[in-house]
C-alpha cells in the first residue's frame, strides 16, 4: 500500500466523493477513507440545486443525478388542511443563470452507487472499512494512523493535506479539537422514504406542514418514491417512531397504507451548529464535518459541494503551481459565512413552521421570520475572500456567479458551456485582449482561459447579457465566481495586479 498521498479524504458520502474527483482531476494523488464497508443505506440527500448540477459538470457526475431525478415544481407551507399559507413559489420550467432548472429531486442510493463506481475508474486510492485513529499536524504535511477494522491492522500515512467529509460525527473534527458553534435549533425528527404502489396522485411541490398537532414536510423525491419528515416532540418515546404502524398513521392523510412500502425510515436530531475552524494547520473541514443544518432548505449536500468546489482548485494551485499556502486560508474566509446563512436560513423554516402552528391566524407570525423563511430560497453571494481588493463588490460583480453560457436548439438548452472557462482562471471579454508582457506571464501561471464572447452568444444567452452591463472584461475564478471586472474607473490591468498580489 502506497503511505503519500498529495490530499487524504476521510468520508466517501457525496460530499467526500465529490471532493475527491474534483483533486484527481487536477493531477493530484488522492486517498479517500470511509469507515463503512457499503453505501450508507439511511434516508439522507434528496436534493440537487441548479448550481449543485453546474459543479457536477466538472467531474462529469451531473448526468449521474439527471438520469435518476425530477424537476421539483415548488415549495410553500401549508396549514393543517394542507391549504397554502400565502403563495406557493413556483419553480417549474425555470431556468437559472447556472443553466438548470432550480432544484431536482434524486434517490441517493442510486447516485451514490454510481459516483462510487466512476471513482473506481480513476486513480483515486479507496479504502473502506477503515476509521481514523490519530492526526498529527506537521509544518508541510499530516500524519495520520488508519485502522482496518476487519483485522484491526493499523498503517500510518503522510498526506500534504488531510479533509475530513466525515459527517456531523466528524472523527478528524474530535481530534483536532475544534469546537463548534451552536446555532440553537436542535430538533428530533424522523424520516421516511416510501416507494409507491399505485400511480402517483401526489403534488410535485415541498411543502412545509404547519399542524398544530404535528409539523412536518413533504418531498415529492423521485418517482416511485416519496419522502415524509415528521418532527417528534420532546415529551414522546422516539421509539414508537420504528414502528410502521405509527409512520403509517402519520402519513394517512396523503395515502392509504396499501398504497405505499416503507424503504426506509431513520430518527435524526436536526442540528444547526458550524464549526469554529474550517482549517487548522494542514487539515480542513467540509460537508457536514464544519457545518450542520436542518434540511428543509434542501441545502446540506450542496453546501458540502460547494466547500469542496471552493478547496479543490486552491489546494491544486498550491501544489501544482507553487502558490503560496495561504492561498488555503480564504477556503474558511470566504465558505463559513456563506454556510452560516444556510444554516441559519434552514433554522428559520423550521421556526416559521413552528410559528404558523402555534398561531391563531398567520397575519400575527412576525414579518421577519416570514421573511427570514421564504428568504431562504435565495442564496448571497460571497462577501470577503479573494476577490479584487478582498471584499465582493457589485459594482464590479465580484463574488457573483457567472453564467454559464448555454446553446439552444429549438427552444430547449442542448449544451452547457463550462467547458469554455477550462480549468484555471478565465479572462472573458467582447474583444480583444491587450495587457502587459508581465501580466500575461502571470495569467498564463494561472493556467488563464481567454475567451471572447461573439454577438451569438451574447445574444442567446440573456443571464451574460446583463452582466456585460456591469464591465467590458471579467476575470474568473476556476470555481466560476467573479474576481472582478474591468470598467467604472478600474482597470483590467489593476484587477491582474490586485490578484498577482493577493495569490502571491
Amino acid at each position: 500500500m502506497n503511505r503519500d498521498y498529495d490530499v487524504a479524504i476521510i468520508g466517501l458520502g457525496p460530499v467526500g466523493s465529490f471532493a475527491a474527483l474534483l483533486l484527481e482531476k487536477r493531477g493530484l494523488k488522492v486517498l479517500a477513507i470511509d469507515k463503512d464497508k457499503e453505501i450508507y443505506s439511511l434516508p439522507r440527500a434528496v436534493s440537487i440545486s441548479d448550481q449543485g448540477l453546474r459543479m457536477a459538470q466538472e467531474v462529469d457526475i451531473d448526468d449521474i443525478y439527471i438520469d435518476n431525478s425530477s424537476e421539483l415544481g415548488g415549495a410553500g407551507f401549508v396549514d393543517e388542511n394542507l391549504n397554502f399559507i400565502g403563495e406557493a413559489i413556483n419553480l417549474k420550467g425555470f431556468t437559472t443563470p447556472n443553466g438548470w432548472a432550480p432544484m431536482r429531486l434524486f434517490h441517493q442510493p442510486y447516485t451514490d452507487k454510481e459516483i462510487r463506481k466512476k471513482i473506481k475508474e480513476t486513480s483515486i486510492n479507496t479504502l473502506l472499512h477503515h476509521e481514523l485513529l490519530n492526526v498529527k499536524n506537521r509544518e508541510k504535511d499530516v500524519l495520520f494512523t488508519i485502522k482496518n477494522l476487519e483485522d484491526s491492522t493499523e498503517v500510518e500515512c503522510r498526506s500534504k493535506y488531510l479533509i475530513g467529509a466525515d459527517g456531523g460525527s466528524s472523527s478528524l473534527r474530535k481530534l483536532l479539537k475544534i469546537s463548534q458553534e451552536d446555532l440553537h435549533y436542535n430538533r428530533d425528527w424522523v424520516i421516511v422514504d416510501v416507494e409507491l404502489t399505485v400511480p402517483n396522485r401526489l403534488e410535485d411541490k415541498a411543502i412545509q406542514v404547519c399542524d398544530p398537532e404535528r409539523i412536518g414536510t413533504f418531498i415529492p423525491a423521485h418517482l416511485p418514491f416519496r419522502r415524509w419528515e415528521f418532527i417528534i416532540y420532546e415529551d414522546e418515546d422516539k421509539n414508537d417512531f420504528n414502528d410502521d404502524k405509527k409512520i403509517q398513521g402519520l402519513i394517512s392523510r396523503w395515502l392509504n397504507p396499501n398504497e405505499y412500502k416503507i424503504i426506509r425510515k431513520a430518527i435524526y436530531q436536526f442540528h444547526s451548529v458550524l464549526a469554529h475552524d474550517f482549517r487548522k494547520g494542514n487539515c480542513f473541514l467540509m460537508g457536514d464535518a464544519a457545518h450542520q443544518n436542518p434540511p428543509f432548505m434542501g441545502e446540506g449536500m450542496m453546501s458540502g459541494y460547494r466547500d469542496a468546489f471552493n478547496l479543490a482548485w486552491k489546494i491544486s494551485y498550491v501544489l501544482n503551481n507553487g502558490f503560496s499556502d495561504a492561498l488555503l486560508n480564504s477556503y474558511q474566509e470566504e465558505r463559513r459565512p456563506h454556510a452560516k446563512f444556510v444554516v441559519e436560513n434552514s433554522a428559520g423554516i423550521g421556526e416559521l413552521m413552528e410559528a404558523y402552528a402555534q398561531a391563531s391566524d398567520p397575519e400575527e407570525v412576525p414579518k421577519e421570520l416570514v421573511a427570514k423563511g421564504y428568504g431562504s430560497f435565495v442564496l448571497p453571494n460571497l462577501d470577503e475572500g479573494l476577490f479584487y481588493g478582498g471584499k465582493a463588490l457589485d459594482s464590479m460583480a465580484a463574488g457573483q456567479l457567472f453564467p454559464q453560457i448555454v446553446v439552444y436548439e429549438d427552444g430547449a438548452i442542448s449544451e452547457r458551456k463550462d467547458c469554455l472557462f477550462g480549468d484555471g482562471f478565465t479572462l472573458i471579454s467582447q474583444h480583444e485582449i491587450s495587457i502587459s508582457d508581465s501580466h500575461r506571464d502571470f495569467l498564463n501561471k494561472l493556467n488563464c482561459n481567454y475567451l471572447i464572447l461573439d454577438k451569438e452568444i451574447i445574444d442567446s444567452n440573456p443571464w451574460v447579457n446583463g452582466f456585460l452591463e456591469l464591465g467590458n472584461t471579467f476575470i474568473v475564478r476556476p470555481d466560476k465566481y467573479i474576481y472582478g471586472c474591468s470598467g467604472n474607473d478600474v482597470s483590467l490591468e489593476q484587477i491582474i495586479e490586485d490578484l498577482k498580489i493577493r495569490m502571491k
